[in-house]
């Protein structure tokens, strides 16, 4: 290995010493074999995959089956199982579904008998699965809500079965309510609630086990979390904001809500971009938080750490949480011990730009949580398929729409067939996409869900979906910060 690399290196030699891909002065000095040296070397079948150095993506090098992620070894490269090589192979109604073997299929695809399909639903004559012709919405009806509305979350505030909304404002520094009369048109419940400084992230959790949700705010600028307690008057009235330092400089971005420690109380984990880092509040039970727990995020403080994502990854009981890692373009996992603390970093790659919004789901409905993720930079969204161990599948990546810039994703099923699909506010074109899942985490075209934007601004940011009116079709609400509101788009998909 020696001779090898004084041979790549000329007269370029630094002593004794090799420097793992690093450039110096035009030189490139390395030392052993690597599994992330981007070169093809040591026991690797392919650069920086087989052998030693963990599963090669489908069409890479490979000399055995143990070397291919969810593929087999053919002739010496990694090739798709029957039932994920893009042919329509004996035994499969549609490409890649249906029949004894495969996956079920997705809305619209050929089938025999109703066990074809993820609805449950084969359609006598057509010989499809069902699913709804069209997926449609309808113009954007806006509520004023406050200064640079941000983000926005659904569920039922005043305990009248409903959906109803809550938005977060970011320059006003508060969250606003929207209660829904049952037909999906909201009312805005008085004055914005104060929060600490820029919200930037929210949720809805019963934080003092009252059934009766609360909200909670990552505060940018405040770099803390607010919780504002549901009123026990089910008016869908909040309580003045109690709020909770994270880290300083650590401008707070987003939020998840669990049990981390397993106590039956939900906790919260705030991420800080700018610090590296996640901050961990634990739950009393009561709706009050501990002091929290700062939490590094990466091997080096370049790591900014935008959104997080909880729950049970393996199986074991205990909650997990994922990270979204918008320096690194990876989504890291580490996996719970059952009592706030948590296992090694585990990285995928995100094969995204700009990870933004990060949720777990399942996608594909094989019983195991998923990740997925809106990548704004590179104008897709990224799925990573949990094993149902702890670990993940290499991402799957599905476009938004040429310069859409996704920035926020929610799941719900459009096109009612049976299977997940996502929807996407969109930052750079203000408007809303719709991707039809396929149930294998993969997604159909984009549909543009048309302007989500009624004024000005272009600008989408969160999302959320829903049915608002009772039909039985998820609906979508957007919050717009240009035009400092809210929009609601009912579904007239049919």
């Amino acid at each position: 290995m020696k001779s090898r690399a004084l041979a790549a290196l000329g007269a370029c030699a630094l002593g004794a010493v090799f420097i793992a891909c690093a450039v110096v002065s035009g030189c490139v000095y390395y030392l052993s074999p690597s599994c992330t040296d981007l070169i093809h070397d040591g026991e690797e079948t392919d650069i920086d995959c087989g052998g030693s150095c963990g599963k090669c993506d489908v069409g890479a090098r490979c000399r055995s089956n143990d070397d291919c992620d969810d593929s087999l070894c053919t002739g010496g490269s990694c090739t798709p199982f029957a039932c994920a090589n893009g042919k329509l192979d004996p035994g499969e109604t549609d490409i890649d579904c249906g029949g004894p073997m495969c996956r079920k299929c997705a809305g619209n695809r050929h089938c025999v008998a109703a066990t074809d399909c993820f609805s449950g639903s084969c359609i006598a004559g057509a010989e499809t699965c069902s699913a709804l012709a069209t997926v449609s919405f309808t113009a954007a009806a806006p509520y004023a809500s406050a200064s640079k509305t941000y983000a926005i979350f659904a569920g039922d505030l005043d305990g009248d079965g409903d959906l109803d909304l809550v938005a977060a404002n970011e320059t006003d520094n508060s969250v606003s309510v929207f209660l829904n009369n049952g037909a999906g048109v909201f009312t805005r419940l008085g004055a914005p609630y104060p929060t600490g400084a820029y919200p930037t992230g929210i949720a809805l959790a019963d934080f003092n086990h009252d059934n009766i949700p609360d909200v909670v705010t990552a505060d940018y600028h405040g770099n803390s979390v607010s919780v504002l307690l549901g009123a026990a008057s089910h008016t869908g009235a909040l309580a003045a904001q109690k709020t909770y330092p994270t880290v300083a400089g650590g401008e707070t971005s987003t939020l998840a809500v669990g049990d981390l420690n397993g106590d039956g109380k939900l906790d919260v984990i705030a991420t800080n971009p700018l610090r590296a880092s996640f901050s961990e509040f634990l739950g009393r039970g009561d709706g009050t938080l501990a002091p929290a727990i700062d939490v590094p995020v990466g091997i080096t403080s370049a790591a900014q750490p935008y959104s997080a994502a909880i729950g049970d990854f393996d199986g074991n009981g205990a909650n997990d949480v994922a990270i979204a890692d918008v320096t690194s373009r990876a989504i890291i996992v580490r996996l719970g011990n059952g009592d706030g603390t948590f296992q090694p970093e585990v990285p995928y790659a995100d094969k995204g730009e700009g990870a933004y919004i990060l949720i777990a789901r399942d996608v594909n409905l094989d019983g195991k949580l998923d990740l997925v993720c809106a990548n704004r930079g590179s104008d897709n969204v990224t799925v990573l398929l949990g094993r149902g161990d702890g670990t993940f599948r290499k991402a799957i990546v599905s476009t938004t729409g040429k310069l859409t810039g996704p920035y926020s994703i929610a799941v719900a099923d459009f096109n009612q067939d049976g299977v997940p699909d996502v929807v996407t506010a969109n930052f750079m074109t203000g408007n809303a996409t719709v991707l039809l899942g396929v149930g294998d985490g993969s997604f159909e075209a984009p549909i543009d869900a048309g302007p989500t934007s009624s004024g000005t601004g272009r600008f989408s940011y969160g999302v959320a979906a829903g049915d608002f009116n009772g039909d039985g079709k998820p609906d979508i609400a957007v919050a717009n910060p240009d035009d400092a509101n809210i929009v609601v788009k009912l579904s007239t998909a049919h």
